[in-house]
């Protein structure tokens, strides 16, 4: 395991400036700070033909042929990276940055997501469900915790790199575990580390195990089903990514020269996502959440709006179902009757949202109803995500501490929802 002392402020321009202008390897260093166009997004990124095809090939660019044809031992077999003993800063050439304006807890951890397209090849816009990515994608993101949340500039340890690749035959899900300071070594059956510490937004010390998740267990939040009718082992699963939407991608980001940009305008005029409409108010814009966000300050509105998509993105991948048919799928918790998309209406079915809605998936006593609208403390919903009990707890993957932030985030959104009598609740 490694420390990383660098600032954010260096990682930023640092990664930003190899990605947009393709540094380090004799890329356009013109310093022009106008948004990029032609190719320049994935320009030199190489294509998955014509690589040597081995984890131990060397290569001047991405090691495309390994990516879609070989499980490598080591993380910097596939050459993502410039720097293969960073994973946070410098793709190789063709790499992009890019995050989420709300984004799912894991630990406290600070996420550094790249995504690498092959040259030649684009992103189609989807408005509501994952971009779709097209194959020869790969999407990673590097796990690093701060030594103190408040301070995410400051010390951090990087833990693990998660890669998901788009292949011929589907995307395909790989764990590396940052067992030195040199390399990131494959975990298919996941890594246990224990006692890791940090230090919250309050001040408090948190002392917890943190898991890096089995290659198999990626399906269980990645994959959705066409719909909830017929047998379940007559249902064909569909691997997506959870976290690139359209309404996480909807929002500026600082780039390399310092140039603040809306991520999906500049991922179009870099002809790396086609299909963007050209009025950008028809684009759906999730809230921008983060611990730093005080909760007291937002108002009504805001308030639910951020919580919404809060439970969109950590429990709706699991929690969803069709809207309408037959573009949309249903999530392998849908059938629970808790169905958490943002572009749900709430207004429409409150109970869709646990509101007065009896648990099914386990319950417990003293929380009768998911959602108590006014009363968060005898909501089960709430429970379920402040609890480590494993039988209980939400997530049921990827969290091992409660996400002081969030709930508080939820608290104040179920505590403020207009009170109700769910004892008479059809």
């Amino acid at each position: 395991m490694r420390n990383n002392n660098k600032t954010i402020a260096v990682i930023l321009a640092t990664s930003f400036f190899l990605a947009a202008c393709g540094g380090g390897d004799g890329g356009n260093d013109t310093g022009d700070t106008s948004p990029p166009v032609g190719n320049a997004l994935n320009a030199g990124a190489g294509s998955p033909t014509g690589a040597e095809g081995s984890c131990s090939a060397t290569t001047s660019g991405v090691n495309w042929d390994a990516l879609m044809t070989e499980t490598c031992p080591k993380l910097s077999d596939y050459n993502l990276f410039a720097d293969a003993t960073d994973p946070t800063v410098g793709p190789t050439r063709g790499g992009v940055p890019y995050d989420l304006s709300t984004a799912l807890f894991s630990d406290y951890t600070s996420k550094y997501r790249f995504i690498f397209v092959p040259e030649g090849k684009a992103v189609s816009y989807n408005p509501s469900e994952v971009l779709d990515f097209p194959v020869g994608t790969v999407i990673t993101k590097t796990f690093a915790l701060p030594a103190n949340t408040a301070m995410r500039d400051g010390e951090e340890l990087v833990i693990e790199t998660r890669l998901l690749i788009h292949r011929t035959d589907g995307w395909f899900a790989l764990p590396y575990y940052w067992s030195s300071d040199s390399d990131a070594t494959l975990a298919i059956a996941g890594k246990r580390l224990t006692d890791l510490t940090t230090i919250n937004n309050q001040g408090q010390q948190i002392t917890f195990d943190y898991s890096v998740p089995k290659a198999a267990d990626c399906s269980s939040c990645h994959s959705i089903v066409p719909d909830l009718e017929g047998p379940d082992d007559e249902r064909e699963q569909i691997f997506l990514p959870i976290g690139p939407k359209a309404r996480y991608l909807n929002s500026d980001h600082v780039y390399a020269d310092g140039t603040v940009y809306n991520q999906l305008q500049y991922w179009a005029e870099g002809e790396l996502l086609t299909g963007l409409p050209l009025n950008p108010q028809s684009v759906e814009q999730a809230p921008v959440f983060n611990d730093q966000v005080p909760v007291a300050s937002l108002n009504s509105s805001e308030l639910n709006d951020a919580a919404r998509a809060y439970l969109d993105i950590n429990c709706a991948h699991c929690h969803r179902a069709q809207l309408t048919l037959p573009a949309d799928y249903a999530g392998p918790a849908g059938s629970s009757g808790v169905q958490l998309e943002y572009n749900r209406n709430f207004a429409d079915s409150p109970s869709k949202f646990g509101v007065c809605k009896e648990p099914i998936a386990g319950g417990k006593d003293g929380y009768p109803y998911d959602v108590i609208p006014g009363n968060a403390d005898d909501s089960y919903l709430l429970f379920r995500m402040t609890t480590l009990e494993s039988r209980h707890k939400m997530p049921e993957l990827a969290r091992n501490i409660a996400h002081m932030e969030g709930t508080t985030l939820i608290r104040s959104w179920i505590d403020q929802l207009p009170s109700a009598s769910c004892s008479s609740a059809p």
